[in-house]
């Protein structure tokens, strides 16, 4: 049982004001008890019991009775007597006092209507999440806030008659809707201690309080990373001033075996997370005890032991102009070594190694963008391209003077750079043209750099001594930069054909000139002509209801959409060894945009002509009182009339395909092979599915195949993962990779859960095959529900 003292209970409900009852039973009800003046502060309704006068002076009411007060008090009773001498009402047989979250129940209290107090020896009092152990608590204010207090006393989230666990200490004070502190804390599961710490201040909200993670990793060892969450800003004495605290702050101290101890930080902005969650400022340090582990087995150069990052994020809006929204951004990383992120934050390193350095001040319209913004280098171990500043002002699509026609247009003036990192250009560029002509040191130094300068030190290599191409590509190699003003605007006149048809030409013309070129180049302009034309028809057909039997439909309506998308540039085009920042990259197997204003490779920008031909098609039916796409499927190719890149005739045909039959199944595909064209030799193959036979059972599956990329590794691989629910307490997950090319299992991932009562258990084993490295991990989970005071976030890829 949970029984309380109810006076910690009633100083939380009237820490404000007395209650103030707004009534008197109604005299109807008196008979012969109308000589008895009820006060105006107390509130009593009768629900048919009888009413009768006590020996001392006062009122029985047979009940069911109710006593209204303040603040959404109500309190229930099966009797009552009303007490004038002392100014209390007693309240007997299945008490129930409700104000907010906060629920008590007990079998007799006695309420003090003048002063607010309540006095009841065996209440059990609950305040979500928590219950408090009975008659362990008292009430007492606390600089101007209501805080319950107990010796030796305990709570528990475990709403049953003998909770499985109590969080016990010397001293508990409990901030109603606020936290919990606790002095010489023992956790007891099934009455055995488990936990202690000296002191904890837990805050009722996950992002706060104590939080730690065990575990153990082949490049850490066994680590313990800690994190303790505190909310700073406005944080006055009163309850109003401390809901004004703004910043999120978590500071970090974390245990690795093998690395060492690292201490950090995080500030958050609370005000805008919705919109940016990882706005605020972070910074991390370690002493690293090795630095040389690799998570992959690739060799490493010595580095530093001192390891750190700082990052700062911010967008904050100004109170400039009326109609349009300024606002200052900034995206900044400090980091110590190029490895760093790979070592101690994995889930960045797989999806931005190399990340940016941005500061800018932006104004958004209601149909333009001004900014001025600048990149920086402020890394110099990886290769980074800088604007110091851009200032530009981009114009969305729309009328002209209330005209059809339609004006797009984008302008820039930047001081743009590209350097080469420092550790290439020590450990590779230098020896490379320092050593003699034909040299075998050479090729081995090439095969070991990445693949664009790689291709640049080959053609280096492949010309004749003395040419006048090598001092331009070597500056290219190291460093490009110029000045750069670039213009681009397209007019289009949209056109609707009835409800079948729609014709979309546009014709545009861009500018750029170039100024202060690095190296041997000159400065240089060129003018550049675009026009095009999209053309699109569409077809339906309702099916009506002859399909019903398929899953998931109701009703088929079939949208057929042929589709034709033209666009020819003429461009004087640079040199192709004129020094390049904003180029082509071959990291991606998508087709390029066909229209100028999307295709951000401004200076490797050549004449084209193509013809991309398609057809969209759509399986729409009804759910859930709407329409949604059963099933759809685009299907296009490019035909190249004049190619930019190379001589083909012909693209590869692309297909993208997705089928959601029924809530529970989704499945999709894109893949692309090479039509009739034998100079587009690649293919590619993406698919996925995630299937719930049961609502206990979860796969996902999902297969890759890339084949003959002239750039891209070939990959040929399969992922799935399950969730299976074994039973109302038990669940089981699991992730596997395996490389079908040298039959390789990449990545292997287990979890278990068990829910045990109160707690819920967590184990997660993963096992990486990095091919020269194996990498092994183990992390372990144990979440208090409900109330986070002590859990262990799961995850397996940690910080």
């Amino acid at each position: 049982m949970f029984s309380f003292y109810l006076p910690l209970f009633l100083c939380f409900c009237f820490s404000s004001t007395y209650l103030k009852a707004q009534g008197a039973v109604p005299a109807p009800e008196m008979g012969q008890f109308e000589q008895i003046s009820i006060p105006e502060s107390l509130k009593i309704i009768n629900d048919g019991g009888e009413i009768k006068g006590a020996p001392d002076g006062g009122i029985k009411f047979g009940g069911p009775v109710k006593v209204t007060g303040n603040q959404g008090l109500e309190i229930f009773s099966d009797r009552a007597e009303l007490i004038l001498e002392n100014q209390s009402v007693v309240l007997e047989g299945n008490v129930v006092i409700y104000q907010g979250d906060i629920i008590q129940r007990g079998d007799r209290l006695v309420y003090f209507y003048e002063t607010g107090m309540i006095h009841s020896d065996d209440f059990r009092v609950g305040m979500d999440p928590l219950f408090l152990e009975a008659g362990k608590f008292v009430g007492e204010f606390q600089n101007g806030r209501m805080v319950f207090v107990g010796k030796n006393a305990g709570i528990t989230t475990h709403d049953v008659q003998a909770p499985g666990y109590w969080l016990k200490a010397n001293q508990t004070k409990v901030y109603a809707g606020d936290k919990v502190t606790f002095k010489n804390l023992k956790i007891y599961a099934e009455g055995i201690p488990v936990f202690w710490l000296p002191y904890l201040s837990q805050p009722l909200d996950s992002e706060l309080g104590y939080h730690f993670t065990p575990g153990t990793r082949s490049n850490w060892g066994p680590y313990l990373l800690n994190t303790y969450g505190l909310m700073l800003g406005n944080r006055g004495e009163s309850r109003q001033s401390q809901e004004k605290a703004w910043l999120l702050s978590r500071w970090k101290m974390d245990l690795r075996s093998q690395r060492g101890v690292g201490l950090g930080f995080d500030l958050v902005d609370t005000r805008n997370v919705e919109k940016n969650k990882n706005q605020g400022l972070s910074i991390y340090y370690l002493n690293d005890l090795d630095p040389t582990i690799s998570r992959t087995g690739s060799p490493r150069f010595a580095l530093d032991e001192h390891r750190y990052h700082a990052k700062l994020q911010s967008s904050n809006l100004l109170n400039i102009g009326v109609s349009e929204k300024w606002r200052v951004e900034s995206d900044l990383n400090y980091l110590s070594d190029r490895h760093y992120l790979e070592d101690y934050a994995p889930d960045l390193y797989q999806t931005d190694s190399a990340p940016d350095n941005i500061l800018g001040i932006y104004r958004k319209g209601e149909n333009t963008l001004f900014s001025v913004f600048g990149r920086f280098r402020i890394n110099d171990f990886y290769r980074t391209d800088t604007q110091s500043p851009e200032i530009a002002f981009d114009q969305i699509r729309k009328p002209i003077f209330r005209l059809p026609i339609l004006h797009e247009g984008q302008t820039s003036y930047s001081f743009r750079n590209e350097r080469a990192d420092d550790v290439t250009k020590e450990r590779y560029l230098n020896p490379i043209f320092s050593l003699p002509s034909g040299d075998p040191k050479i090729f081995s130094l090439i095969s070991q750099m990445n693949g664009y300068e790689r291709s640049l030190v080959q053609r280096i290599q492949s010309l004749s001594v003395g040419d006048p191409k090598i001092a331009l590509l070597k500056a290219q190699l190291l460093n490009t930069g110029f000045q750069r003003f670039h213009t681009n605007h397209s007019f289009s006149l949209p056109i609707s054909i009835q409800n079948w048809g729609a014709f979309h030409p546009y014709l545009g013309a861009a500018y750029s000139r170039y100024n202060a070129v690095s190296g041997p180049s000159e400065s240089d302009d060129r003018m550049l002509i675009h026009a095009g034309m999209e053309f699109s028809l569409k077809i339906s057909k309702d099916l009506e209801n002859r399909y019903d039997k398929l899953p998931g439909v109701r009703g088929l309506l079939h949208v057929l959409q042929p589709y034709s998308t033209w666009s020819n540039v003429a461009v004087d085009e640079l040199e192709s060894d004129y020094p390049k920042v904003d180029r082509l990259t071959f990291t991606t197997t998508r087709p390029r945009p066909l229209h100028v204003s999307h295709f951000t490779a401004i200076d490797e920008i050549e004449d084209w002509n193509i013809l991309r031909l398609g057809v969209r098609n759509q399986l729409i039916t009804r759910r859930d009182g709407s329409s949604m796409t059963w099933l759809s499927m685009d299907t296009y190719f490019d035909h190249f009339l004049t190619d930019p890149e190379s001589d083909r005739e012909l693209s590869n045909l692309y297909n993208d395909f997705n089928w959601n039959p029924v809530p529970w199944a989704n499945c999709g595909m894109e893949f692309q092979i090479p039509l009739l064209d034998s100079n587009s030799e690649f293919s590619e193959i993406n698919t996925y599915s995630t299937f719930m036979p049961s609502e206990n059972t979860e796969f996902t599956i999902s297969y890759r195949s890339l084949k003959s990329h002239p750039t891209l590794i070939d990959t040929n691989s399969i992922d799935l993962g399950t969730y299976l629910r074994l039973s109302e307490n038990w669940g089981f997950g699991s992730k596997h990779r395996l490389e079908l090319e040298d039959t390789t299992l990449e990545q292997q991932q287990y979890t278990f859960h068990r829910d045990i009562g109160n707690w819920v258990f967590g184990m997660g084993l993963t096992h990486r095959d990095n091919r020269f490295r194996k990498e092994l991990g183990l992390v372990l989970s144990l979440t208090l529900k409900d109330f986070p005071s002590d859990s262990l976030p799961f995850g397996m890829n940690v910080r």
